[in-house]
């Protein structure tokens, strides 16, 4: 198959791309050393006024969101299963702070810019998170979303399981899946839209008659309810997910509005989406339209061609292998036990996830070995390298191939990374029609902007949730009756723990 000549792609209509900055609460997030480059300022991540900097730059560029990664532990498993010195040592992921106690700032001190916080569901109680996102979701006036995590970290479960053991993880997401339920009728079904009437001259702020306990009961959780905050203009935040196993992938199917996923390569991501979209088709009732699919990317882009080489082979300078190996074992994959150029292609004796993650290496370096040297140098290879043109051509080269609706920009050097994206890209992908001149909807929520239609504050018509809302005017009793049925009707649609 002949590929399409650039010129042709550049005259094709386009829409613009949802751009995210991708960024964590830590001093190394996936560009393992480069804070020591001194031109880094990663070093102030605690400081407030370093995530009001990056906001402002983002919505300088018409960017949708910062998108905000977390961990509830250490990246061990580099050196043993629990090892938290080479995490110390390199900075990766450790020291990690709370990403939901920065968004005030970020909302006080922009207007359209947008947060997805990533929060699990491994132990906080969902009456507790649905009081502390409503409440961001009031700070921000809807520029919040959450991204659903079930937590994949062996130490997080080691910290806060009960035995100290992570839990299985099919039984995470039967656990994760429970947990929307609630979080969806504390949100939608405790209060009615019109709940709060501040009644000065008959002395009611809220009418009791619009407010009911959801009495929530199943294997995982007991929640009489009633909520305890009141009603956003969007009921709820913007949902996002990004698990890609079988289950996660069904709970992106049934729940996610935005939806992360790798996409190594654009054939990678094109199968992701399909899939996705196919089983929120046939399974959940949904309009594929209405997923949206973000990928992550890395690029460093300069004023010209030699520039970004020249930024590039800096970077190189700084990587520090170890701390690619650190965020490599964080995710169970421990290379230590292996020499640093022992040809890895061949092995059969070795664990599962070596040899997959090897297979999939091959698909980056297609000629001579794999060894933990070569993994640790090129597991955070840059997808684009070159000038704006450059870049851009290859993000609408991605973008035609793949199907995706946009990306997650990672950060390599801090600021100058997303500077460079701000000040040299987005102006070539504005050009070609790739990236919003302007916000879809000015101070819209995360949602509006992510579906570029300021009546959708709250979730379509298709999504899993929007029946379980209590709209205004209707009676306790009328609404118990429908969600009843309602409810009858989407026991179905629950996913559940593989069975032994």
């Amino acid at each position: 198959m002949t590929a399409e000549p650039a010129a042709k792609r550049h005259k094709r209509e386009r829409k613009p791309l949802i751009l995210n900055f991708f960024e964590a609460l830590t001093p190394v997030l996936h560009a393992p050393g480069q804070w020591r480059n001194p031109r880094d300022q990663s070093r102030n991540y605690t400081q407030a006024e370093y995530w009001i900097k990056l906001a402002q730059l983002a919505e300088r560029g018409k960017l949708h969101a910062l998108f905000i990664g977390d961990s509830l532990a250490i990246y061990g498993g580099y050196k043993g299963p629990y090892n938290y010195t080479e995490a110390a040592r390199t900075g990766n992921n450790f020291p990690k702070n709370d990403p939901t106690a920065y968004l005030s700032a970020i909302a006080v001190s922009t207007k359209n810019i947008s947060v997805g916080l990533t929060c699990s569901t491994l132990t906080e109680h969902p009456y507790h998170f649905a009081r502390r996102i409503s409440t961001l979701d009031h700070i921000s006036n809807g520029r919040v979303g959450w991204n659903v995590v079930s937590s994949a970290l062996p130490s997080s479960g080691r910290q806060l399981s009960e035995g100290n053991q992570l839990p299985e993880k099919s039984l995470r997401y039967e656990k994760t899946d429970d947990y929307l339920q609630v979080w969806y009728e504390l949100l939608l079904s405790s209060w009615r839209d019109d709940g709060v009437v501040f009644d000065r001259e008959n002395g009611i702020f809220s009418n009791p008659d619009a407010i009911r306990e959801i009495n929530y009961e199943s294997k995982w959780f007991k929640v009489p309810g009633p909520q305890i905050t009141e009603p956003t203009k969007g009921r709820i935040p913007l949902v996002i997910q990004a698990g890609s196993s079988e289950k996660g992938t069904h709970l992106g199917a049934k729940h996610g509005e935005l939806i992360f996923i790798v996409g190594a390569t654009p054939e990678s991501a094109k199968e992701q989406i399909e899939k996705t979209k196919k089983i929120a088709k046939e399974k959940y009732g949904r309009n594929p339209d209405n997923l949206k699919f973000v990928c992550g990317l890395r690029v460093i882009v300069g004023k010209t061609h030699e520039d970004a080489i020249a930024k590039a082979k800096e970077i190189d300078e700084y990587h520090d292998l170890d701390g690619a190996l650190t965020w490599l074992g964080g995710t169970g994959t421990d290379l230590s036990p292996y020499d640093w150029d022992e040809d890895l292609v061949d092995r059969k004796d070795i664990d599962p996830a070596v040899q997959g993650l090897v297979k999939n290496f091959r698909f980056k370096i297609t000629e001579g070995p794999i060894t933990r040297r070569v993994i640790a140098e090129h597991i955070f290879d840059s997808s684009f390298i070159g000038s704006a043109e450059e870049v851009a051509d290859g993000i609408e080269k991605f973008v035609d191939e793949s199907g995706v609706d946009g990306f997650n920009f990672s950060n390599v050097v801090f600021p100058e990374t997303f500077e460079d994206i701000v000040d040299l890209l987005v102006p070539e992908l504005q050009k070609r029609g790739l990236a919003q001149k302007e916000y879809a909807v000015e101070g819209g929520s995360f949602r509006q902007q992510v579906y570029g239609d300021e009546k959708l504050s709250f979730v379509p018509e298709d999504h899993y949730a929007y029946g379980l809302r209590w709209r205004a005017g209707e009676s306790k009793e009328d609404f118990e009756k429908r969600l009843a049925i309602l409810k009858e009707k989407q026991k179905d649609l629950k996913i559940l723990a593989d069975k032994d």
